[in-house]
């Protein structure tokens, strides 16, 4: 008689057992959002940390992006090949594209997945060059690429062709285009549908197959360190070419005229920049503002003026700043070519409105060098008494609006006009100006 209850009792703890686990699991929601930089291979990274430590089903990788670096594309790729957790590519929300690397990324996912009106595709490669944007036609490029996405989508049972002639094409698709013709696995209108429509499905990934548990799971949002927002900020590629612009022309300002620090702030503006583009600067422009640097330098210090050295400087830093326009680590990217344009017009634009200033304060300083230099040839001219002056007593003369202390072996009366004669350090030796006038 006692088994009974005893059975209901077993049967009511696995019961509430299994109702606790399934309400304990949870997935991590990561954004992807603007270009695909180094910051986005490290929030990746530490995304995938915290999902290991939190132990949940799987990472969601919330996709709104024009595209980014090849380099960084593939080494995200990486990532989610060797993940043990499973990892869901969701472009998301709705009207959001995921473009170029962004395709690349979500074709790399172990579950690839839509919301309504999102688009994919446009993956031909851009290169960016002084002369602007041209698509990369080599068929040495595009026919790694091809094969390179053509096998990530064989590998989780993807239409290879589509992948393909998301290059070869540059086609782009919709949401429901993309689910018809076998690109993505689920088309969800909301992040609470997509958990639904993952719940039960089976994932192979490096540590075996997964079936995912994800119904009414929970929704845990992964927010970036501080180091990394600092990252995502500077590896903008219009802001890291104005910082490094703007820590040259700062350390420029700050030799020139040190004092005000200028040349701090210039050389922690460089260094964010190569921190932002990943230190990989092109050789050629690396020498172009060596030399320019150089040349200013010259003209500031050893030739006094601004001539056809300090010209000749000015030129090269602009060239300099063109071959580093914008500072990826690579010239071949996976983005979209609209993006680029915009990006390298308003880089330019800035960069030539900061060089102008620059050049201004440069103008400036060297007016007033000259000035003082102008002011530090004493002997000859005409200085007026303000005190009275003897031999035993000296006084203050004003001599082009500055008050001096001079000296005279002579008696001289306030409002004299004199002639300074010689200077000992800071004190004006002067005659009255009729006595100096007939010798």
């Amino acid at each position: 008689m006692m088994l009974k209850p005893f059975l209901i009792f077993l049967f009511f703890i696995l019961l509430l057992s299994a109702s606790i686990s399934a309400q304990n699991t949870s997935v991590l929601l990561v954004e992807i959002t603007d270009t695909i930089d180094q910051s986005t291979v490290e929030t990746l990274s530490e995304s995938m940390r915290e999902a290991e430590r939190r132990n949940v089903q799987a990472i969601i990788l919330l996709l709104d992006t024009p595209g980014g670096g090849l380099a960084q594309t593939f080494e995200i790729a990486d990532m989610i090949h060797d993940s043990k957790i499973p990892v869901v590519g969701y472009v998301y929300p709705s009207g959001s594209p995921a473009w170029s690397a962004g395709t690349f990324i979500l074709m790399s996912t172990h579950i690839a997945a839509m919301a309504d009106h999102t688009i994919i595709g446009s993956c031909q490669p851009v290169q960016v060059g002084i002369d602007g944007t041209k698509l990369i036609n080599d068929s040495k490029t595009i026919n790694a690429l091809v094969e390179w996405i053509s096998e990530r989508a064989n590998m989780y049972g993807r239409n290879e062709t589509l992948a393909k002639e998301f290059i070869t094409k540059n086609q782009n698709v919709n949401a429901t285009e993309a689910k018809n013709l076998g690109a993505v696995e689920f088309v969800s209108a909301s992040i609470d549908q997509l958990l639904i429509d993952l719940d039960g499905t089976n994932i192979t990934t490096s540590s075996g197959n997964i079936t995912l548990q994800t119904k009414n799971a929970e929704q845990i949002h992964y927010f970036p360190s501080f180091k990394i927002q600092i990252l995502k900020i500077i590896s903008n590629p219009i802001l890291t070419s104005l910082l490094l612009m703007l820590g040259i022309f700062a350390l420029i300002f700050g030799i020139s005229s040190p004092g005000y620090g200028a040349e701090v702030f210039g050389v922690i503006a460089i260094l964010l920049a190569l921190i932002g583009s990943g230190f990989a600067l092109s050789t050629l422009s690396i020498i172009f503002i060596i030399i320019g640097c150089l040349l200013l330098i010259i003209e500031i210090f050893v030739t006094p003026g601004f001539g056809i050295i300090g010209i000749g400087g000015m030129i090269c830093l602009i060239i300099g700043s063109i071959f580093l326009i914008p500072s990826y680590p690579t010239r071949e990217w996976l983005i979209s070519s609209d993006y680029m344009i915009d990006a390298l017009v308003v880089s330019l634009v800035v960069i030539a409105l900061f060089a102008i200033f620059f050049a201004f304060l440069l103008y400036k300083i060297l007016q007033i060098r000259q000035k003082k230099t102008v002011i530090g040839t004493f002997i000859g001219e005409k200085a007026k008494t303000i005190d009275r002056i003897t031999p035993d007593s000296p006084g203050y003369v004003r001599f082009k609006g500055e008050y001096w202390q001079a000296r005279s072996d002579n008696i001289i009366e306030p409002n004299k006009k004199v002639i300074i004669v010689g200077k000992d350090e800071t004190i004006l030796i002067v005659k009255p100006k009729d006595m100096a006038s007939k010798h």
